[in-house]
């Protein structure tokens, strides 16, 4: 009996469950030794490490629509002048799934707080980072592509499709075998 509850206990430390083979699913993995190409020149602003792409076009953080897929190119280190990331196949090198939540602020009056402040589940989203290896351009330290923001139970990652579409013309991902 104690061999099942320890085995029952380290099932929960096992790989995400959650995995399928049809791009169109948000739970396709990108394995390691994919790659990513990138087209064409893509510039980020002075004081800044992020490019956000969206829709096959580049913005600022504060550009982007958050209820949409999203990605981002983002740099080792902040310059006072503007960074090029030149055209390259870039090789994925690490995955590391994410999750970022949106915190709200306690409500001024705690009594309150019984059932009645409509706090609700938290807003996320969830998505990838995609450590990329160069050695021509050292200075490129990921690509990171995020879902719709949406309810904890509703948010999902990326799809690979909904990663393509996001990228457009500028960038693509390419599976490892």
């Amino acid at each position: 009996m104690r061999w099942i509850v320890i085995a029952l206990c380290l099932s929960g430390c096992g790989a995400n469950f959650q995995t399928s083979f049809n791009p169109a699913s948000p739970y396709q993995q990108i394995p390691v030794g994919s790659m990513v190409v990138l087209k064409q020149a893509l510039e980020v602003s002075a004081h800044r490490t992020r490019l956000f792409l969206q829709l096959g076009e580049t913005m600022q953080l504060e550009d982007f629509d958050r209820y949409k897929a999203n990605c981002n190119f983002e740099l080792n280190s902040l310059t006072d002048g503007v960074q090029t990331i030149q055209p390259q196949t870039f090789t994925i090198k690490r995955v590391e799934g994410l999750m970022v939540e949106v915190v709200d602020r306690l409500p001024q009056y705690r009594f309150v707080s019984v059932g009645l402040d409509d706090q609700g589940t938290p807003m996320v989203t969830h998505g990838y980072h995609f450590w990329l290896d160069s050695t021509q351009q050292p200075e490129v330290l990921r690509l990171s592509c995020r879902g719709a923001f949406d309810d904890m139970w509703a948010s999902q990652p990326p799809s690979i499709d909904e990663i393509q579409q996001t990228m457009g013309d500028l960038a693509e991902i390419q599976l490892a075998l």
